[in-house]
C-alpha cells in the first residue's frame, strides 16, 4: 500500500461475550481487538480526524500509510472497553452516535433489538416469530428493490433473511411494532436495556476531552434510501450542531446506516452537504486513496474489522474491493 492511501476500519461491539449475558452477540473480543490494534499500529500511522481530513484535502502528505479507526452505533462498550485501550496506546478513534441512543431517556433502536433477540433466541425461532407477527399485521413485506446478495456477509442464511425482512422489506411502522412486542416478550423493558447499551452525553464529553472524535449516524438508524427528502432531513439535520455542542468539534463526519450503496441516494448526499457534514462513510470494502474529490468525500470506503488480521491475511489476500457489509447490522 502506498503512502497515498489509507484504511478506515469499522468496529461495532467490542466485549468479551463469554462472561456476559449474550454470548451469541456478534462481538469482537478484547483480546482480538488488542491483537488487531497491534497489527494496525505496526503497518500504519493511526491518525485523528483532523489529520485524516488534511490528507483527504491534499493539505498533508503522510510519509506512511495511515489508518482511521471508526466505531459505529455509540455503544457503552466504546467507553468501558475501547476508550481505555486507545488512550493507553496513545491512538485516537472516531465514534458515530445516533440521536435516539443518546437521548434522555435513550430509545432502543430496532437494529439492536434484532441483534439481541437473535442472540437470545435461535434464528429459526426468531424468524418464525417475526413472520407470525407480520402476518397478524397483514404485511409480509413488499421489498425495497435491494439485492439479496452481499447485505449480510457474516450471517448464515436464516439470520440474513430475517434481518433483510426487518430492515429493508417491512414498512417501518410494522417493523417497529413487531420488534417492540418481541423484545418486551423475551427481554423486557426497552428503555432500561438502552440505558445499559448506549453512550451518554457525559461519556461523549469525557471521551472528546481524551482525544476522541465523534460523528452522526442518523436519529433512528433507518435505511435512508427508503425515506423521502423531508424524512431524510429529519434524520440528519441535528447532527452537526449537537456533536459540535457535545465535543467542540468544527468538523463533523457522518456514516450511513447499513452503509451499502443502495441504502442512500443522491438526495441523501445533497442533504448531508446542506447540513454541513464534512464527509460520509460507507461499508464498501476498499482502502481510501487521497486526495479525494468533493463528491468522493461523501462515499468514503471502510474495511470491516473482520477484513484484517487476526481474521484475514492482508499480505496474501489484499484488502479486497468487494461491496459487502458487516453482519452486526
Amino acid at each position: 500500500m502506498t503512502s497515498g492511501a489509507s484504511i478506515v476500519v469499522t468496529y461495532h461491539y467490542v466485549r468479551d461475550t463469554k462472561t456476559g449475558p449474550f454470548p451469541g452477540i456478534k462481538a469482537l473480543s478484547v483480546a482480538e481487538f488488542e491483537a488487531q490494534l497491534g497489527f494496525v499500529q505496526s503497518r500504519f500511522d493511526v491518525v485523528a480526524l483532523d489529520a485524516f481530513e488534511a490528507a483527504l484535502d491534499g493539505r498533508r502528505r503522510p510519509r506512511r500509510p495511515i489508518a482511521l479507526l471508526t466505531f459505529d452505533d455509540g455503544f457503552i462498550d466504546h467507553y468501558d472497553t475501547v476508550f481505555p485501550i486507545l488512550r493507553r496506546r496513545g491512538i485516537p478513534g472516531l465514534f458515530f452516535v445516533t440521536g435516539a441512543g443518546i437521548a434522555d431517556p435513550p430509545r432502543l433502536l430496532n437494529v439492536h433489538r434484532a441483534h439481541f433477540l437473535l442472540a437470545r433466541l435461535d434464528s429459526k425461532t426468531f424468524g418464525a416469530e417475526v413472520r407470525r407477527e407480520a402476518a397478524s399485521l397483514g404485511d409480509q413485506g413488499a421489498g425495497a428493490g435491494l439485492p439479496r446478495d452481499g447485505l449480510y456477509r457474516y450471517d448464515l442464511e436464516p439470520d440474513g433473511d430475517v434481518k433483510r425482512m426487518l430492515n429493508y422489506e417491512l414498512p417501518f411502522d410494522a417493523a417497529d411494532a413487531i420488534l417492540a412486542r418481541l423484545f418486551e416478550r423475551h427481554l423486557g423493558d426497552s428503555t432500561a436495556f438502552a440505558r445499559t447499551l448506549y453512550l451518554t452525553c457525559g461519556m461523549i464529553g469525557e471521551m472528546a476531552r481524551g482525544g476522541m472524535a465523534f460523528g452522526w449516524h442518523t436519529e433512528t438508524h433507518r435505511v435512508l434510501a427508503r425515506l423521502d427528502r423531508d424524512r431524510q432531513a429529519r434524520e440528519l439535520q441535528r447532527g452537526v450542531a449537537l456533536i459540535g455542542a457535545l465535543t467542540g468539534q468544527t468538523t463533523v463526519p457522518f456514516c450511513y446506516p447499513y452503509g451499502h450503496p443502495q441504502t442512500y441516494n443522491g438526495t441523501t448526499v445533497e442533504v448531508l452537504r446542506g447540513c454541513g457534514y464534512a464527509m460520509a462513510f460507507t461499508v464498501v470494502r476498499q482502502p481510501v486513496s487521497y486526495p479525494v474529490s468533493a463528491r468522493d468525500r461523501y462515499e468514503l470506503t471502510r474495511l470491516d474489522c473482520k477484513d484484517l488480521p487476526p481474521f484475514r491475511d492482508l499480505d496474501r489476500e489484499g484488502p479486497g474491493a468487494a461491496v459487502g457489509g458487516d453482519g452486526r447490522e
